[in-house]
């Protein structure tokens, strides 16, 4: 787990290279990695690659990165993630002839890109990953993601130069001139809640989606293509025993030279996890965040633990002003979002970090077994509302139009398709309409197809119900914001997450199966969950109501409070917003308070950046 950076270009120019940012970047990327630095510059003085390192496995210098094969096989690798199924691998190509001077899973990388290339690399890897290799002989650059996105790249390519970073914060620094914010991405924030690849915050700076690669020739430019999606068929027959697929990934999940803790709260997904390791023999602390409200969960998940014999330890929410937690989660992230959940999850791996440096979670559960609200069956268009979608769209976009006006022009946004009902489902909040006006200083091109655009491009109707929604779900609400919140979060301070869940093999697994009558209902859903935990846990997991990770203040409304300081901002007094913004998030404005909130995120992300 570690920051990555890279500059490739046509012709040899050292200035190229060494940009006065490039020490900025590598900076910036040291929360990501903040065990060693590395920096390297191929002999053709076409490329630089460079590194912050997080030390998981192999901890000696052997496993220290950019790492470069023999000079007559002239690779140069930089990698931040996990390959789980590394011992397998190492002892197949140690078969074929690879000698390895260390035991980290950077080299296994490595020498399966020398031997087998990227395609079939890529095949035959199982973990989470962001990766870039610089090939000298056809002086070519190449980087990839893993199936979901668990691991973020982004890149900018212009004037024949290819530059790319684990972040938009490190890549900003090595651009020769600073890129200006894309209008469409901050309408896509204030109404999807994330921005969607391949857009980033920033213009002409691209997010390389999920499961995609994209390598780079000064002949050819870019090339992008995808490599993996979700399943689009249900398997035929009798589908594998859960515990028989599900344990062996949590066990290869357990590869470290460091020890490894868990996050238990009081739900299905975490739980799951913590038995896995308890049936594997392991004992890990299990820590959980406890939230100043009356939802904490950090009793019932003490619960679980004492039911497992496992060591448990409750991390309180920081307690400290509202406003200083707000900034400390925008300082995370190079992106803004729309959740709460930002905070929390912020705040739970500033705790965890001082007590372990590798954490399992429950994270991708909902999506793997289908446990979302929206989950529980499919949404449904209305076509006389449908007909007044437009004319609703233009009354919610003026400053003066009233609350039962901006309510009726979201439920006549999700009668527009599927998808739209889908997505008004996961978030509702402003309407296209309305995010087009808020930013109407910046024009920019933003409507109800543009909004829904990215999803539908992913849908796959021809699926039964739920699996429809949760491959759905897996490309974007989760691609979109849950992984670049869990990424953002833990690596602001150095910890490794790894989501179980998520591993390929139990995704191509739980993504096929036939639909189960108890799926709709949400006193049984995810019964293969529900099966293996039956017994091993006390009875109120399996029987409670699903809760979010989202905060829950004591107070009410807490954002209506930070509103005098947001008219401080850059945001607020800088031009980018409609001149009657407030407007749009009165007291009576359909969730006005998660409206409130998403605009002191997007002020506070803004104060730290622009």
């Amino acid at each position: 787990m570690c920051g990555i950076l890279a500059i490739a270009q046509a012709v040899p120019d050292p200035q190229t290279l060494t940009p006065p940012g490039w020490g900025d970047a590598l900076s910036l990327l040291a929360r990501r990695g903040p065990d060693g630095r590395g920096d390297w510059q191929s002999a053709s003085m076409l490329a630089r690659l460079g590194h912050t390192r997080l030390a998981i496995n192999d901890l000696s210098d052997r496993g220290s990165q950019p790492m470069v094969l023999s000079s007559d096989q002239p690779l140069a690798l930089v990698f931040n993630g996990e390959i789980y199924n590394a011992p397998e691998l190492r002892t197949r190509l140690t078969g074929l002839g690879c000698a390895f001077r260390s035991t980290a899973d950077t080299e296994v990388l490595l020498h399966a890109l020398a031997v087998w290339g990227v395609d079939e690399t890529l095949a035959r890897i199982r973990g989470m990953y962001a990766f870039i290799v610089w090939d000298e002989r056809d002086r070519s650059i190449t980087a990839a993601t893993d199936h979901v996105g668990m691991k973020p790249l982004v890149f900018a390519v212009g004037d024949g130069v290819f530059r790319a970073a684990s972040d938009a914060d490190a890549l900003r620094a090595i651009l020769p001139r600073r890129p200006d914010l894309d209008p469409q991405a901050l309408c896509h924030v204030v109404s999807l809640g994330y921005i969607p690849a391949p857009l980033t915050i920033w213009r002409d700076v691209r997010k390389l989606a999920p499961g995609h690669v994209v390598r780079w020739t000064a002949d050819h430019g870019v090339r992008e293509h995808r490599y993996w999606s979700p399943p689009s068929f249900i398997a035929d027959g009798p589908a594998d025993d859960f515990a028989e697929v599900w344990e062996p990934i949590v066990r290869q999940h357990l590869l470290s030279d460091v020890p490894i803790g868990t996050f238990l709260s009081a739900g299905l997904d975490s739980s799951t996890v913590a038995l896995a390791l308890k049936r594997l023999g392991e004992h890990p602390t299990c820590f959980s965040l406890a939230l100043p409200s009356r939802d904490d969960e950090s009793l019932e998940a003490a619960e679980t633990a004492r039911h497992l014999g496992l060591p448990f330890q409750a991390v309180a929410f920081a307690d400290q002003p509202l406003a200083e937690t707000l900034h400390q989660t925008a300082a995370a992230f190079d992106e803004p979002q729309a959740y709460t959940a930002l905070l929390t999850q912020v705040s739970l791996c500033r705790a965890t970090r001082t007590h372990a440096k590798v954490m399992l979670t429950g994270d991708g559960g909902d999506e793997a077994f289908g446990g979302y609200i929206w989950h529980r069956q499919p949404p449904v268009t209305s076509q006389s509302m449908r007909s007044s979608a437009d004319a609703l769209a233009a009354r919610a976009a003026r400053p003066d139009a009233d609350a039962a006006t901006r309510r009726a022009a979201l439920d006549a946004l999700a009668s527009r398709s599927f998808v739209h009902a889908f997505l008004q489902a996961v978030l509702p909040r402003f309407h296209p309409a309305e995010a087009r006006a808020l930013f109407a200083p910046l024009s920019p091109e933003y409507d109800d197809e543009i909004y829904a655009a990215p999803a539908s491009a992913e849908d796959a109707p021809w699926l039964p119900w739920p699996r429809r929604a949760q491959r759905l779900d897996l490309l974007t609400f989760c691609a979109g914001s849950i992984l670049p919140k869990i990424d953002r979060a833990s690596m602001s301070v150095g910890l490794e997450l790894r989501c179980p869940f998520l591993d390929r093999r139990m995704l191509e697994w739980s993504l096929r199966r036939p639909g189960q009558p108890d799926e709709a209902d949400p006193a049984r859903a995810k019964p293969d969950v529900r099966a293996y935990l039956q017994g091993h846990v006390p009875e109120r997991v399996l029987t409670r109501q699903k809760q979010g990770f989202s905060l829950r203040m004591r107070q009410q409304d807490p954002w209506t409070n930070l509103m005098p300081w947001f008219e401080t901002t850059r945001l607020a007094r800088e031009g980018v917003l409609h001149e009657q913004w407030r407007a749009f998030v009165e007291r009576d404005a359909p969730y006005a308070e998660s409206r409130r909130f998403i605009l002191c995120m997007l002020a506070a992300w803004a104060e730290e950046r622009i």
